[in-house]
């Protein structure tokens, strides 16, 4: 079984960036410009990229189960910004492509009336160089005034006045080239929306390509867990059944002892009425004091100085989702610190126990003993007696552990109750 180490935590610095750049952007004071927001959305982006990258590096098999959370977090996190920025392009597309399209039908309005404008311009020029206007002298020899009017009038109607037609065709070519400008802009929008569709939906499938390779390293690591998992239930009831015969054969001794010492005493009674004659060397042999009774077991010096960083119970792991029990508490420390018996009383095991690593148990009387796992080094042995605040061993990292900590039980004839109420 892997002994897993605390790598780097950049994912969960990357993603305390995203977080606070995560909240909606608010815009205060009359100064502020839209491009400061953009800049500020751009920068959250960015920060979010950051956060997937660093999290697409991370090894689950060694990583904390917050680094995990984070990194899958920040994974997940990017693919939906990308989404949604992926629905915007192609909002955008859609729109570009709309209002170039209008633009271009509205340039082939123009053009058509371009056209007849041109033509109505011909007919101008032509009458103009077929029939001359004739002078008002002219005008006044003509038989029928009335006539020439007349046809003046006809040809004004069909064909407009040349000036006219000019200026409107001027206007016409302005309104066509603005659309044709439009109709280009809008293009050239839809073709940037539609790269930048390209380059985030190449993201989007990396940033997923990232994340099933994340879940498959999860999905081993859960298989190491819950081998842990099962390990340390066997480990357990190897430790209770293992302190039920070492207090059973404690017991046995103290009995014993407190047979022969009554044993004794009634010898010493006896021989008290029936005197014998005292040689030169003889002495009364010295009796041995039964082991004394600890009474109620209370801690009366704390393991180590460290804060409690993990409870007693069943924990429900936050990626895996599976439950493992916890038979005792944790205290965070640095590797070396020196660990203390919690009360006075006999080391009955000091040595590796699978999954404890190093361990140390002391029995306190009673049916009370507390354990101490994961230890650099042991620095007690079998048998010895100790005092509460005696150092016992060093804090370390060995057996199932992610980095040096201090695993301590408390247990009642053999089984794990929770040590928090006993300090």
């Amino acid at each position: 079984m892997r002994d897993h180490r605390l790598p780097p935590r950049r994912v969960l610095a990357a993603i305390a960036a995203v977080s606070i750049l995560a909240a909606p952007l608010t815009v205060t004071g009359a100064g502020a410009q839209g491009d400061d927001i953009e800049d500020l959305r751009q920068e959250r982006e960015d920060n979010r990229r950051e956060a997937a990258d660093v999290a697409a590096e991370l090894d689950a098999l060694a990583a904390e189960d917050d680094e995990l959370a984070a990194a899958i977090e920040a994974l997940e996190s990017h693919i939906a910004l990308q989404e949604t920025k992926i629905t915007a392009a192609e909002d955008a597309i859609a729109d570009s492509e709309d209002r170039a399209a209008a633009a271009r039908d509205e340039a082939d309005a123009l053009d058509a009336e371009m056209v007849f404008t041109r033509e109505r311009l011909a007919l101008a020029a032509i009458d103009a160089f077929v029939a001359p206007r004739p002078d008002v002298l002219g005008q006044l020899d003509n038989e029928s005034l009335l006539d020439v009017e007349l046809k003046r009038s006809y040809v004004e109607e069909v064909v407009g006045d040349e000036y006219e037609l000019i200026d409107e065709l001027r206007v016409t070519q302005a309104a066509q080239d603005d659309a044709i400008r439009r109709a280009d802009e809008a293009t050239a929008d839809a073709e940037a929306e539609r790269a930048d569709l390209t380059a985030r939906l190449a993201d989007l499938d990396a940033s997923k390509v990232e994340l099933e390779e994340l879940r498959a390293q999860v999905s081993v690591r859960i298989d190491d867990w819950q081998a842990v998992g099962r390990e340390i239930e066997a480990a357990d009831a190897a430790i209770a059944e293992e302190i039920r015969a070492l207090e059973a054969e404690l017991a046995r001794q103290a009995e014993a002892a407190r047979i022969a010492a009554e044993e004794e005493a009634r010898r010493i009674a006896a021989a008290k009425e029936n005197p014998e004659p005292e040689g030169p060397d003889s002495d009364d042999p010295e009796v041995e004091d039964p082991p004394p009774n600890l009474g109620p077991f209370s801690v009366t010096h704390r393991p180590v100085p460290g804060a409690v960083t993990s409870r007693f119970g069943s924990r429900v792991h936050p990626i895996f989702g599976t439950v493992r029990n916890h038979y005792g508490i944790d205290f965070g420390g640095s590797s070396g610190d020196p660990i203390s018996a919690a009360a006075s009383g006999q080391v009955i095991t000091a040595g590796w126990m699978n999954g404890y690593g190093n361990t140390v148990i002391i029995s306190h009387g009673n049916g009370y003993t507390t354990l101490y796992a994961h230890q650099s080094a042991i620095l007690v042995s079998y048998g010895d007696t100790v005092q509460g605040g005696d150092t016992i061993g060093r804090v370390g990292s060995t057996g199932f552990s992610t980095g040096p900590h201090l695993h301590w039980e408390i247990r009642v004839d053999g089984v794990a109750v929770d040590p928090l109420p006993y300090i």
